[in-house]
């Protein structure tokens, strides 16, 4: 209070003062109203100044009192309106009570009363709290009106109320009046009687009007206290309806590891309380409110609100728990007003967005945060509003959707004493509406500390020493040691509680023999439970079964979650600008990067020289790179996307939301970011490298990558709890996505543990590079262009190739090995085991050969005419007739069936067989010959046309490239053909041969899928999108996490056994 203040109100209590009538009682009242604003030294100073005025005015003339009246009533308006100015309500309230005690503490006259009726009506306050405040100073006797917001405080004396409240103390020699002024909040008390009455420790004169803050009692050595929380509950006009009776019974928790996190609790409790929660650290506060807010299933016991069990009933107590969190729950990129509208909108499926948008003003009117409604509400160490704004934003995010039981975790930490103080009185608010507020808090100010109507302390190890009365707790806690001034729970002077004294007493310290303080406490934890078992957890806790209160909270459908989810991260990615920037440039300049520097060409020719995608042998390195950027970008823009939200998701679990529809507007979101990423990346990059008619191939194939990674990003971001291990793993993830790609180690170089020769190996098939890859080369080779008009030529001459001059031929050498191991048994017996064993495997590999190509043979037809030519279906009819097939495959046949029946064998059967092998040989000469011709032919023609030679020659160096051509044609492997579990495996033009089954050699043109063949490239993408799939399934159900809670259990189990 300024200066300025002090020095009107002493002018205005002069002012208001009788001429001739001031005494001793009156002058008591200003000085009791200066001792509770300021100290000793100034009391007498403003004492001063007030009989410096008194007597100013006792010099006026009687013979112009008409006219002084008018004159002082102005002055009175003038004081007032400076007042106005300073003081709040409740301030002005004191004052104006304290005018009326000191007009009426001797005779008073109209005059009088006018002066204060002025000063009523200058304050704003109503005509009916003013007469109610003067009719309560003006009686001296045991009576009260029998209003609704008066209370009477009697040992049982024949009175009788309609309205008014009572409470009855038959140890109370007297009566104490309670007023409530319902428009301030205060509550004045005076006492009629002949008993030193105490109040906050402080005797109270007879007829004294006394205001009652919260946290104060009222008591005397005969009374049991009678607490504030008791005296405001009798005010509440709740139904019983409405009635919250929450209840924890034995309540018990054991951690995984075994220890015990809290002790057989009982606690029973009803709306219209503010519960605090304190203890040391490790006592195990955080433990108990996630038991008691439904997050912790108990080990024993249970908690139930109006008889609903909270851990096995959550479906009917939908929106009745809130919890408000020490963290802060914020978006930080979103304005004041967006955080509560979206989080207004995940409550009230029911209300329209015009009635969502007016409760939201509304609550941050009520929270005095309208004025910063459209600022963006930051990060707590980039701060764009206060601190305690932030706070109270928090508690809106739950006020909102009006949760009956809230709980809150340390909400005045890192505030100031002030916004600590402006906070808690919104707590107290909310309990005195009708709401059961828990609290857990540490170090309390004496005023917040009052606050309280119930206190619950827990000890080291979650061990419950007190509950009851938090001004009690002081009393009770010096009994127990036998405290001097055990009785006194505040300061006489200035009527604080200091919390400290209770901790204090619990953890005083062993002194040993030298008088030092020892670690050992003098009480230990168990010790206090087993007096706090004895003295206070007595008391029965069945209460009457209550219907849950209704509200309008409702959750909305999944799809309008969806929306919600959807629109509010999207709103909050806008505003980022950064993020923005970086992620939608990333793309093209990584593009740009990459395509510039490897966009190789010959400088040979001179300054002639030009670029010729043909002849760019980094396109190979270009297509990989690409899949490892569009892999990276998926997996860094996806990291942070849960993380980042987690401490909301756990805020909003009490709202039981959707979680699919939050995974699936997270998803929706990470697929138009990796889209525009992609797209953008290809545009770039294929521009630069003249990379032509492959636009929307290429975006597909990175565009399914960076989905797979998006997933893998949000698997991870939701099982780990550190931002720097999520990305510590991104390259750990990242590398085997390269090495086992096929392309810097090829699968069949890969050590004999993990490689195959002739499918792709397990640990490939796991990595989306390796079908990315795969994808992008297969589709880039065979539908280019240039090359789709001659492939099924090509492909055909590759396996006539193939057959004529590798596979006779080792299977000739094969042959010609067999008759020599053969021979070696005839001349040493059959006991020669390395011969027979040799000539076992020969003859075995010959026998799967033949038995294969008599299978290729009979399919070779209906592969033929897949080529979908009339020319060549023409042309092979002519050349390569039905009958001479039907020969070859009669042939083949009959050479199977003599290896197969034969008992020794002789050079008469090998030269059987290598005239069959020689039919087949020229049959896959006159094959190759046959369509050589017709592929020269096709050129031929094209050439021949106006400007086809140029045309001809422009479409193979802009869409074919040499590079490319030589890797999927395998062309830098020496040996076109191996030996490999007896048979032989092509290792030639792995680009022309089709799979057999669905887990296929690399660079397969096709792949069987349940009996049909099928184009790679969309193979590829399905088991993308498949693998992308599962791990959302993964995401959805949060399997790695569980997996990593798992281990991280086992491992603290197994350390524990270690150590007993």
């Amino acid at each position: 209070m300024s200066e300025r203040i002090l020095e009107a109100l002493m002018q205005l209590f002069a002012l208001v003062a009788k001429i001739d009538g001031v005494n001793d009682n009156s002058k008591s009242v200003v000085e009791n109203f200066l001792k509770q604003q300021l100290n000793a030294e100034l009391v007498d100073k403003y004492l001063k100044l007030f009989e410096k005025y008194l007597e100013k005015h006792q010099k006026k003339s009687r013979g112009k009192e008409r006219k002084r009246t008018s004159v002082n009533s102005v002055k009175v308006l003038r004081i007032c309106t400076q007042i106005n100015e300073e003081l709040q309500q409740k301030q002005k309230i004191v004052v104006l009570i304290r005018l009326l005690e000191f007009t009426f503490s001797a005779n008073y006259s109209d005059q009088e009363i006018e002066f204060v009726t002025t000063v009523s009506e200058a304050f704003n306050i109503s005509g009916i709290e003013f007469r109610d405040s003067m009719a309560f100073v003006v009686s001296n006797d045991h009576k009260i009106p029998d209003k609704e917001n008066f209370l009477i405080i009697h040992s049982g004396i024949n009175i009788s109320y309609e309205n008014a409240k009572e409470i009855k103390n038959p140890l109370l020699e007297g009566v104490v009046k309670i007023l409530r002024l319902e428009e301030s909040g205060n509550y004045v008390a005076k006492y009629c009687g002949e008993e030193a009455i105490y109040i906050n420790g402080q005797v109270i004169e007879n007829n004294r009007v006394y205001f009652l803050a919260h946290g104060s009692s009222i008591r005397n050595k005969k009374l049991k206290p009678i607490y504030f929380s008791a005296i405001s509950s009798k005010y509440r006009t709740q139904e019983e309806t409405q009635r919250i009776d929450f209840i924890a019974n034995k309540l018990e928790y054991k951690f995984p590891a075994g220890n015990v996190g809290l002790h057989d609790l009982n606690l029973t409790d009803c709306s219209g309380n503010l519960i605090g929660i304190m203890g040391a650290s490790g006592a195990g506060k955080s433990t108990l409110l996630s038991l008691l807010n439904g997050t912790l299933i108990p080990t024993s016991g249970s908690v139930k609100i109006n008889n609903i069990d909270i851990h096995h009933q959550k479906e009917e107590l939908e929106g009745v728990i809130g919890h408000i969190s020490q963290d802060d729950l914020l978006i930080e990129d979103l304005t004041v007003f967006e955080n509560l509208f979206y989080n207004t909108k995940l409550c009230y499926d029911n209300l329209i967005e015009k009635h969502i948008v007016k409760k939201v003003i509304e609550m941050l009117k009520s929270l005095g945060l309208y004025e910063i409604k459209d600022l963006k509400v930051g990060s707590p160490l980039n701060k764009k509003i206060s601190g305690g704004q932030r706070k109270r934003l928090n508690i809106a995010l739950e006020l909102i959707r009006e949760p009956q039981v809230l709980f809150v975790d340390e909400p005045t930490s890192g505030l100031s004493s002030r916004d600590s103080e402006n906070i808690m009185d919104l707590l107290k608010e909310l309990a005195l509406k009708g709401k059961l507020v828990f609290v857990v808090i540490h170090q309390p100010s004496s005023d917040i500390f009052k606050m309280f109507d119930n206190l619950l302390i827990l000890d080291t190890g979650g061990f419950p020493i007190y509950y009851g009365n938090p001004v009690e707790s002081v009393i009770y806690f010096k009994k127990a040691i036998n405290h001097v001034t055990a009785n006194e729970s505040e300061c006489h002077h200035c009527g604080n509680v200091n919390p400290e004294q209770i901790f204090n007493i619990i953890e005083t310290k062993v002194v040993d023999e030298y008088g030092n303080i020892t670690e050992q406490r003098r009480i230990p934890p168990k010790t206090w439970n087993e007096v706090y078992q004895k003295e206070i957890d007595n008391k029965d806790s069945q209460v009457k079964s209550v219907e849950m209160p209704k509200g309008s909270y409702k959750i909305p459908k999944k799809i309008s979650q969806f929306k919600v989810f959807f629109a509010r991260d999207i709103l909050s990615k806008l505003a980022n600008t950064q993020y923005m920037l970086i992620n939608f440039l990333e793309g093209p300049f990584l593009a740009f990067l990459l395509s510039y520097l490897v966009k190789f060409y010959s400088t040979d020719s001179g300054p002639n020289a030009k670029y010729l995608f043909r002849y760019n042998e980094n396109i190979s390195a270009y297509l990989f790179i690409s899949i490892v950027v569009a892999l990276f970008m998926g997996l860094t823009v996806s990291a942070e996307e849960i993380i980042s939200d987690r401490k909301i998701l756990k805020r909003e679990m009490f709202l039981n939301l959707s979680r699919f529809s939050y995974l699936s507007s997270k998803t929706a979101i990470m697929i138009i970011i990796s889209a525009v990423q992609t797209i953008t990346y290809i545009i770039v990059g294929n521009l630069i490298l003249e990379i032509d008619g492959m636009l929307f191939d290429y975006w597909l194939v990175l565009f399914s990558c960076s989905l797979f990674a998006n997933m893998l990003g949000l698997n991870i971001s939701s099982a780990f709890n550190s931002v720097v291990t999520i990305y510590i793993l991104i390259p750990i993830l990242l590398i085997p996505q390269l090495l086992l790609s096929g392309v810097i180690v090829k699968f069949d170089k890969l050590n004999p543990a993990l490689s195959s020769q002739t499918v792709v190996p397990i640990a490939g098939e796991l990595m989306a590079s390796r079908w990315a890859f795969e994808a992008l080369a297969v589709n880039q080779f065979k539908e280019n262009n240039f090359e789709k008009n001659y492939y099924s030529f090509d492909k055909a001459m590759s396996i006539a190739n193939y057959k004529k001059n590798f596979w006779v031929s080792s299977m000739k050498t094969n042959l010609t090995m067999a008759v020599k191991y053969a021979q070696n048994l005839k001349e040493k017996g059959n006991n020669d085991k390395e011969s027979r064993k040799y000539f076992d495997k020969k003859i075995n590999l010959v026998i799967n050969e033949i038995q294969k190509e008599i299978k290729f043979l009979k399919g070779l037809n209906s592969s033929l005419s897949k080529v979908k030519s009339k020319e060549i279906i023409d042309a092979l009819k002519q050349k390569l007739t039905l009958e001479q097939r039907s020969s070859a495959i009669e042939v083949v046949t009959q050479s199977y069936k003599r290896l197969k029946k034969i008992k020794s064998f002789e050079n008469t059967t090998a030269k059987e067989i290598n005239n069959s092998l020689q039919t087949i040989k020229d049959y896959y000469i006159r094959l190759y010959n046959i369509f050589a011709r017709l592929k020269n032919q096709k050129i031929a023609r094209f050439r021949n046309k106006e400007n086809g030679k140029i045309l001809f020659l422009e479409q193979r160096d802009n869409y074919q490239n040499e590079s490319l051509n030589d890797l999927v044609k395998n062309k830098d492997e020496l040996n076109k053909i191996i030996e490999f579990e007896e048979q032989l495996v092509q290792k030639s033009d792995p680009i022309y041969r089709d799979a057999k089954k669905f887990r296929a050699h690399f660079f397969a043109p096709s792949k069987q899928f349940f009996g049909y063949s099928l184009d790679t490239f969309w193979i590829n993408i399905f088991v993308i999108l498949g693998m992308t799939f599962i791990l959302f399934i993964s995401l959805y159900f949060d399997l790695l996490k569980r997996i990593i809670d798992w281990l991280g259990e086992l491992t603290t189990k197994v350390g524990f056994s270690k150590e007993e």
